[in-house]
Formats: structure tokens, C-alpha cells, sequence
């Protein structure tokens, strides 16, 4: 298995408290999208709460992942964990990092009142 590209996937998808995590893995064009799509879809049909991507083992991604996680993030409070080299660079580049929430505000929203003493 040394140096063989890992298909791009869904390494996990579970809801985490009040959260929804999906955990990517691999190289991902516009070819490696198809499931990550799909577990998308179903995750919005059928969790209300915020989307957390995490993208640790996301080893290259192009435009085409990218543009998924900003339309999600059009529909759903999103936030990235653990962001690789790779998605990190293209955030960068494309200044799209400010689209997604921070990962803080989606497990404790700050528009919650404190409880009063």
C-alpha cells in the first residue's frame, strides 16, 4: 500500500452532541465527490443542526470539494476541524475560510442566553 493514493470518502459520518461530523479521507476531484455528496444530502434531510467537516486526512482537493463544502455551508451553519495542508492552501488562496463558522459557535452557539443566577 506505500505510495498508493487514498480514495477519496467518507472516513465516518455521526452526530456528535449537537452536531453533525463527517470526517473526508483521501484525494478529491470532481471523480471523488459522488459519496460525499450523497452523505451530505442525507445528512440535511435528516439533522437539523450544524455540519463540522473534518479534513485531516484529506490529502489533495480541488475546486470541486471546496464548492461542495461552501454550498453546504449556504444551506447550514458549517465548520472545518483538523484542516489539511491541502484544503488549508486552498482556503487560503481562494479566501473562502471566511465562509464557515468556527467550530466553537456550531457546539456552543453565543445567541444562547446565559442562564440567570
Amino acid at each position: 500500500m506505500e505510495g498508493e493514493d487514498v480514495e477519496a470518502g467518507v472516513y465516518y459520518s455521526e452526530q456528535f452532541g449537537q452536531v453533525w461530523m463527517i470526517a473526508l479521507q483521501g484525494d478529491f476531484d470532481m471523480d471523488g465527490l459522488g459519496v460525499v455528496q450523497q452523505v451530505t444530502r442525507q445528512v440535511l434531510a435528516a439533522f437539523p443542526g450544524p455540519v463540522v467537516f473534518d479534513l485531516a486526512l484529506v490529502s489533495f482537493c480541488d475546486s470541486a470539494l471546496l464548492n461542495h463544502l461552501v454550498r453546504t455551508a449556504s444551506r447550514r451553519p458549517t465548520a472545518l476541524v483538523h484542516v489539511s495542508a491541502a484544503v488549508a492552501r486552498l482556503l487560503e488562496l481562494t479566501g473562502a475560510g471566511a465562509v464557515f463558522a468556527s467550530y466553537e459557535d456550531v457546539i456552543a452557539p453565543t445567541s444562547d442566553p446565559e442562564p440567570e443566577p
